[in-house]
């Protein structure tokens, strides 16, 4: 609907003299004047046909009774429809249409609700494609992430999870013939993070030799940083590691982990002149976890498994690192995410959505917050819909103060989000919400008090409240909470 202002008049029932002459009749100084009043009155409203709409309003005529018609007459008032809207700001909607992913039910509207980031971005509705859906737990955020995300398969979209730490998605990839790859201690699956991954048709071969060589350096440092707890590389030590990763390369067409770590314990002459005997040393044993410390025969191998950019749905399954150390988590996600940006950030490869399940922990670490920033940049030129999936909007502070750059970094990915979906949030986590959000005093009412599988649906400058509908065979599929259930 557009909120045009026009002009919305109401008026109470009734002519001036027909009330004036019901007031003197309820004023008047004996019950014969009352009677011949009320014949008076009674004529008139057969004769004008209110008759019949007013029968049994009258009261009883005895004295001292209140005898008179007793209606509400408020006083007339104006307002325009863009101030309606705002007060009322989900009944005015006339709702997206009917193209897209069927997800449930328009409360409000009483209609089918419908959604597709790239439809509407054609549309001019939204000016980016990537959604945040923010909800406590048992709420039924992963209800609506996995329904949109399994129908939007039904109509030729692609998706990929970039790490499911909870093995949620695995059943969902099964169901819509999707692969699943899993990695963790005692799996046979071997990833090797510096893959090239699939060449983008419009890249020249030096083109493509620099984005390969930039984001294998890129993944160097983030482990070595990690490892060392974020204290940032020495200019000395950036030489050490570019030059290893640099002879490497000229030596094998695909290298590994072990093979850059060899170069850095037993630096070439080229590389001694540069950096010394001990530049390289630092960054050696920061690196050498990676493979044979907590994900030894993980990451540090030619790989076993690949990306299938035919098949409709992709997983990383990482459920297998449950328990592991806080940077052990980190590396895996690290590791991950880079395979997987280099599979998924191919323009060739179709229309896909990714997936960035438990968004606070991928938040909380800089390298994956880097990464997971410029994929929100560039998702119109590689054609893919990011979906971040979180519990509340205070998880950030686990981040940092409301002055840190990284933590502002982070909110940066929620505020630019042009579709936000909020399922219902605690009274303590709303003004956090609110600010973050831009959720007016009638929304933020609404998520309060919403019930499960019921959210609100932030399009553009648009809301909506949505139940999401799903069959008793998705319910199966999606739902997360048998464990709970006898």
């Amino acid at each position: 609907m557009s909120l045009k202002n026009q002009e919305v008049t109401h008026t109470p029932s009734g002519t001036r003299a027909e009330r004036k002459s019901l007031r003197k009749a309820a004023n008047a100084g004996s019950m014969p004047q009352k009677r011949k009043l009320s014949g008076r009155i009674d004529e008139a409203l057969e004769r004008r046909g209110y008759r019949e709409r007013l029968v049994g309003d009258w009261g009883s005529r005895e004295p001292q009774s209140l005898w008179g018609p007793h209606r509400l007459r408020p006083a007339p008032h104006r307002a325009s429809t863009l101030t309606f809207a705002a007060a009322y700001p989900f009944i005015t909607e006339s709702g997206l249409g009917h193209e897209g992913t069927y997800i449930g039910t328009d409360i409000f509207g009483s209609g089918a609700f419908s959604y597709d980031p790239w439809i509407l971005y054609d549309k001019g509705i939204i000016s980016g494609p990537s959604i945040v859906v923010i909800g406590t737990v048992g709420t039924g955020k992963s209800m609506c992430g996995k329904s949109l995300v399994a129908r939007s398969i039904t109509l030729g979209r692609k998706a990929a999870v970039a790490s499911d730490p909870k093995g949620e998605w695995v059943a969902v990839a099964n169901a819509v013939g999707g692969k699943v790859i899993s990695v963790g201690p005692g799996r046979s699956a071997r990833v090797n993070p510096l893959d090239a991954g699939p060449r983008p048709s419009s890249l020249t071969d030096s083109q493509w030799h620099a984005v390969v060589r930039q984001r294998r350096r890129q993944l160097l440092v983030a482990l070595v940083s990690l490892m060392r707890q974020g204290t940032p590389l020495h200019p000395v030590e950036h030489t050490a590691l570019d030059m290893a990763l640099l002879e490497t390369t000229a030596e094998n067409s695909t290298p590994t982990l072990p093979m850059v770590l060899d170069h850095l314990m037993n630096p070439s002459p080229e590389t001694l002149t540069l950096v010394g005997k001990e530049g390289g040393i630092a960054v050696s044993h920061s690196l050498r976890r990676t493979v044979s410390g907590d994900l030894e025969g993980m990451f540090d191998a030619p790989s076993t498994v690949a990306f299938d950019a035919d098949a409709p749905m992709m997983v990383m399954d990482t459920s297998a690192l449950i328990g592991a150390s806080e940077q052990a988590l980190s590396l895996a996600a690290a590791c991950s995410a880079t395979w997987l940006e280099a599979a998924v950030t191919n323009p060739d490869g179709g229309k896909r959505l990714v997936v960035y399940d438990e968004g606070w922990r991928m938040l909380a670490d800089p390298y994956l917050l880097a990464k997971m920033s410029e994929q929100w940049r560039l998702a119109r030129t590689y054609g893919i819909a990011n979906l971040l999936i979180m519990h509340k909007v205070a998880d950030l502070n686990e981040i940092g103060d409301s002055t840190s750059g990284h933590r502002q970094k982070a909110l940066g990915l929620l505020t630019e989000a042009d579709t936000r979906i909020i399922y219902r949030q605690k009274h303590d986590a709303m003004r956090l919400t609110k600010e973050a959000l831009g959720l007016t005093e009638a929304e933020c009412e609404h998520v309060e008090n919403l019930p499960k599988g019921v959210g609100l649906w932030k399009v553009g400058n648009r809301s909506f409240i949505v139940a999401n509908r799903v069959t008793t065979d998705e319910l199966e599929v999606f739902g997360t909470d048998d464990r709970m259930h006898l």
